[in-house]
């Protein structure tokens, strides 16, 4: 607290001397002593002095006796607490009750859906008019808020996939379970995945009949001691093509021996590769009578 200055400082150091001191009516005020200290005018830090009747009171000072609840008279009072209400008149004004996001997200969804294409002004505009041709209880609704909302809503329906930005279109998806999309498409990955499984068990099958057939075909040339050099033999792979005896066929092979043409002249033909044929011998022991060098 700063200390007092000017008359307060005198006024406080005079304070014994007057305490006996009885004014009459009629009679005037003592003269100021000399010992007074000389009047000094209070600084920004000092106390500010106390306006007399009459004077203007600064818009500061007036506005925070309005808040507080205090000084001014009655009439004051009544404008400062007639402002208050009607502003929060003009708040309760802007908002309906039970028209939040949820609401708005609704009124989006049906005029989306109704013109498959719009924009996002054109649906704005629209819930506008028809709020402000609403008349109830005469609520006013601000313009900015809607479009506000309306935004809101967009970035909603977006975000769950039942309308698509398109540009500056904006489109309508349709009303979709977006869990269950999910589900599905995962149950989606996981057949094929099971699809694939059963592919890759089915070739590693063959595969072991493969290598079995093989190792079979090793054994009985052993058994037989015919070497792999034997004119009877024949080396893996090897393509084997079957006809009638009577067919008239005709051969036409490359000089580098990598490709070859045959004519069966209309004569039917089969085809059978190494595959095949181990296969064959394996379902038909002791009936095959070549020797197969692996």
């Amino acid at each position: 607290m700063a200390p007092p200055c000017g008359d307060a400082a005198a006024a406080a150091s005079a304070a014994p001397g007057l305490a006996n001191l009885l004014i009459r009516e009629g009679a005037g005020l003592p003269s100021r002593p000399e010992r007074y200290p000389p009047f000094r005018p209070c600084t920004s830090d000092s106390f500010a002095p106390i306006s007399r009747e009459g004077d203007d009171i600064p818009p500061q000072k007036k506005s925070v006796s309005l808040r507080s609840g205090g000084g001014g008279n009655a009439a004051e009072r009544e404008e400062g607490g007639a402002n208050r209400n009607g502003k929060k008149e003009k708040t309760g004004a802007q908002r309906i009750t039970g028209w939040g996001l949820r609401e708005f997200s609704k009124i989006v969804s049906k005029k989306v859906e109704a013109k498959g294409r719009t924009t996002y002004n054109e649906v704005a505009d629209e819930i506008f008019a028809e709020l402000k041709s609403i008349t109830q209880n005469g609520l006013e609704f601000d313009e900015k808020n809607i479009r506000r909302r309306v935004y809101d809503a967009f970035n909603v329906l977006i975000a769950i996939r039942v309308i698509a930005k398109d540009k500056k279109e904006i489109k309508w998806m349709g009303l979709t379970n977006y869990r269950y999309e999910k589900i599905q498409k995962l149950e989606e990955v996981h057949k094929e995945l099971i699809t694939r499984i059963k592919n890759k068990k089915k070739l590693l099958q063959e595969i072991e009949k493969q290598f079995d057939d093989l190792q079979n075909i090793t054994l009985r040339n052993q058994a037989s001691q015919r070497p792999a050099e034997s004119v009877n033999g024949i080396l893996l792979p090897f393509l084997l093509i079957k006809t009638s005896r009577k067919a008239r066929v005709e051969i036409e092979i490359s000089e580098d021996s990598k490709f070859a043409r045959f004519d069966f002249n209309g004569a039917p033909f089969t085809m059978h590769d190494d595959v095949s044929i181990l296969e064959a011998i394996r379902r038909n022991k002791g009936r095959a009578g070549l020797s197969i060098h692996p």
